[in-house]
Order: structure tokens, then C-alpha cells, then sequence
């Protein structure tokens, strides 16, 4: 039993001891390693319930005398540290649900994709506000989903066709639908996107132009998948590899440009 690990990968943010051992024979750790143990956990919530994983150990040692507790077979010695985990898993499953329950979640965007091509040369931007996030987590399970309501703006940062630098004004609207599943520890994220009355008016020297977007035009897809939940987390990525600037480079345009999109947790009592 002094040889065999379980194979594990120590938990993100974690710099304590990877065991905290009882003496052979006794019912006793050493101090050192009790102390470290939460000093290195990532939140005291954690250090508490990795700390009664380790007194339970204790508490059945002196409840049962050293002496029986060592003579154990070691089929019995993984029984008892299944139960210890099982335990410790029911809690943080429950710390976790705790933070999607009464904690608050937000999510913001923002996107400013340039399109190049000859004689066009146009920078947009489309900003998303934070929208917040509202949702419980389901009994039994350890995924959940918030869902969140919002609005985006759509407008012309800069404009150049032809040579010619034109002006804009107005912008594009939608009304935005976001679905956040997260375990406590990873994340995906969903959007639904529909068109709402807003057009875009570009004045050049020598002309000028109008949008005359179809109402309702509904749009949806993957923003982003497995990522790390964390207090506050910027995924950003790269707008040419977005499936839209794909169907814009095959006309012979050239797309570039970040999409970021934040997502913020308040844990409660924050």
C-alpha cells in the first residue's frame, strides 16, 4: 500500500502536499503537512472540505484504536478512501452549485472584423453589453445552463471603397439569446442572434449608400467550447477562422480582426 498510487493530475491552482500520510502504527499526520494543506488550496471552501477528508481519516483511527485500523486488509484500507472521496466529491459538487445558484454571471462581446479586398477596405464593429446571466443548476447532475438576454450594435468604424474614404451613420441591431453550460470547472458557450429594425446609411464623395437588412434574419452557433471557468476569463479569438470569414474569403476578400468575448463570475458574498 506504501507503493500504490491511483493515477491523478493535481487540481488546477493547487501548491500543497499531493499526501498528507498518517504515521504507521498511530493516528496521527504530521502538523506541517495539516497546515500546508489549506495555505496551498485554492479558496478556503476547498481547504475545508480536503481538511475533513483528512480528519475523518483521523476520527476512525481513534474511534477504532490504531491497532485494529492498520490491521486491515488493503482491500479494506481503498474502501475506506473511496468513501473519504466520495465524500469530499459530494461537497465541492455542492460548493459548486452553491456559486451557479447564487452567484452572478456575465457575458460580453466584442468584435471588429476588417474585410479587404480590391477597391474595398472596411472595419466593423459589433459590441454586445454585458448581459447577465440567469439560471439554477440541476439536481443530479453535474452540468448545468444559465441563459442570458441582451442587445448587439452593429456599425462602420472605418470605410475606404474605391479610394474614397466615406462616413457612416446608424447601425445594425439584434436581439441576442445566450446559453452558458458549465460543470463548475469548464465552459461552453451558444449564441442566437436575430435582426431587428437598424440600417446603415455610407455617404462617399460622389455617392452614397444604404443597407437594407432582412428583418428577423436569425443567425446561431458555437462562440466558444471548453474552456476554463474562472472569475473572470477573456476568450478571444481570431475572426479569419470564424466560419462567416471563410464564406467571405472564397469572393477573394481577406479577413482579419479579433473577436473577444468575457465572461465574469461574482461568487457570493463577493
Amino acid at each position: 500500500m506504501r507503493t500504490f498510487k491511483l493515477p491523478h493530475n493535481p487540481a488546477y491552482g493547487y501548491s500543497g502536499p499531493l499526501t498528507v500520510d498518517m504515521k504507521f502504527g498511530s493516528c496521527e499526520q504530521k502538523p506541517a503537512d495539516l497546515e500546508a494543506l489549506p495555505a496551498g488550496s485554492q479558496c478556503k471552501e476547498i481547504a475545508d472540505i480536503t481538511l475533513a477528508h483528512e480528519a475523518a481519516h483521523r476520527e476512525r483511527c481513534a474511534r477504532e484504536t490504531a491497532a485494529v485500523y492498520w490491521d486491515r486488509l488493503p482491500s479494506q484500507i481503498a474502501a475506506e478512501e473511496a468513501e473519504r472521496y466520495r465524500a469530499q466529491a459530494n461537497a465541492m459538487r455542492a460548493q459548486l452549485k452553491r456559486i451557479v445558484d447564487e452567484g452572478t454571471i456575465t457575458v460580453e462581446a466584442k468584435m471588429e472584423p476588417r474585410i479587404k479586398g480590391p477597391q474595398f477596405d472596411v472595419t466593423y464593429s459589433f459590441v454586445m453589453p454585458s448581459i447577465a446571466m440567469e439560471g439554477k443548476s440541476s439536481p443530479g447532475s453535474d452540468s448545468w445552463t444559465v441563459n442570458g438576454k441582451g442587445k448587439q450594435s452593429g456599425k462602420i468604424k472605418n470605410m475606404k471603397i474605391g479610394g474614397m474614404t466615406c462616413k457612416s451613420s446608424g447601425q445594425l441591431n439584434d436581439d441576442i439569446d445566450m446559453a452558458l453550460d458549465t460543470d463548475g470547472f469548464g465552459m461552453n458557450l451558444k449564441s442566437k442572434s436575430t435582426g431587428r429594425p437598424g440600417d446603415i446609411k455610407v455617404r462617399c464623395r460622389g455617392g452614397y449608400g444604404m443597407s437594407m437588412r432582412p428583418q428577423g434574419e436569425v443567425g446561431s452557433g458555437e462562440v466558444f467550447a471548453a474552456e476554463r471557468f474562472e472569475s473572470e476569463a477573456d476568450i478571444s479569438q481570431d475572426v479569419s477562422m470564424m466560419p462567416f470569414a471563410k464564406i467571405v474569403t472564397q469572393g477573394g476578400m481577406s479577413v482579419s480582426g479579433n473577436h473577444t468575448v468575457t465572461v465574469r463570475l461574482v461568487c457570493p458574498g463577493e
